[in-house]
């Protein structure tokens, strides 16, 4: 069960210890002066990347980047003015700087993917919870809807699933280039040495993966609103079969034509979804049309 939760929200906090409390040395050992002198940037940047490590989303990662630096950092202590004091220092800093930022990456990833599937899991309650308020509340004030009505519902339903699932494939898509934002530091800079706090990364990333599906549902309910009102005239709906409430049954041409508006409507739902510029571009366009007219599906 630990797992699984670490696996979710990241590896429990632990007490954080400097550098020298690891190796179990004063700050102000003898030893460490001397490497201090010896290699003050080296070291300065070991006890940071040491620091960051306690951070680290992993347990994994936090104990063997620690492993490792305390480990370069005694073989240091031995012979503080040779070259390969420096070179160790240097290369075991590097290391741990890389697996810092793939430990953030990996948080943030995993933080995205997790949002994402929680709005995916959350979008058939929301269908379900909406089409049986539509169905119910109508007869709670003594006028039920119609086989119309209902078929409005279905299509704004339609239209509101397509716009969670092109947000869930934008977000998909564009996931490759989020690894590698995440990997850089403030400017554009390549990796840097003391990377976001991956815990609290991955939680703002689960935040944007549901937000994004909760950004396309309504951008998707509010182009269905503006096409089937007849305020935004640049897509017209396909219009409802003749008969579709009667007795008799349908034709073959009336069920080819309610498949259609099934696909029009998860087509303009997925659009809005994928493509916000787009559904902000046809929402700045109503305004300016106002007055048109068109008739509803």
């Amino acid at each position: 069960m630990r797992r699984a939760v670490e696996w979710f929200v990241g590896a429990a906090p632990s007490v954080p210890s400097t550098l020298a409390e690891a190796l179990g040395l004063a700050e102000d050992a003898p030893e460490l002066d001397r490497l201090r002198q010896a290699a003050p940037q080296q070291l300065a940047r070991t006890e940071r990347l040491h620091a960051a490590a306690q951070r680290a989303f992993e347990q994994r990662t936090r104990e063997d980047v620690c492993r490792s630096l305390e480990l370069a950092v005694r073989s240091a202590l031995r012979e503080p003015q040779a070259p390969a004091a420096d070179d160790r220092l240097t290369v075991e800093a590097d290391a741990a700087a890389h697996r810092l930022a793939t430990d953030a990456a990996l948080a943030g990833g995993r933080g995205l993917n997790t949002g994402l599937a929680f709005g995916v899991l959350l979008s058939p309650v929301v269908l379900v919870v909406v089409l049986a308020l539509g169905r119910t509340l109508p007869r709670l004030f003594g006028s039920p809807i119609g086989c119309p009505e209902q078929l409005s519902l279905l299509y704004a339903l339609v239209c509101f699933s397509g716009g969670a699932m092109g947000a869930v494939l934008s977000v998909v898509i564009r996931l490759r280039d989020s690894y590698q934002l995440l990997q850089r530091g403030p400017g554009g800079s390549p990796t840097p040495d003391i990377p976001t706090d991956p815990v609290h990364l991955a939680q703002t990333m689960r935040q944007e993966g549901w937000y994004r599906v909760v950004v396309g549902w309504f951008l998707a309910t509010s182009l269905f609103l503006l096409i089937n009102g007849g305020i935004l005239t640049l897509l017209t709906p396909p219009a409802a079969p003749d008969g579709l409430c009667g007795p008799a049954p349908l034709p073959l041409a009336a069920h080819q034509s309610l498949i259609k508006a099934w696909f029009f409507w998860g087509s303009v739902g997925f659009l809005a979804g994928l493509n916000e510029r787009w559904a902000y571009g046809l929402l700045r366009r109503s305004n300016d049309h106002p007055r048109a007219t068109t008739p509803s599906a």
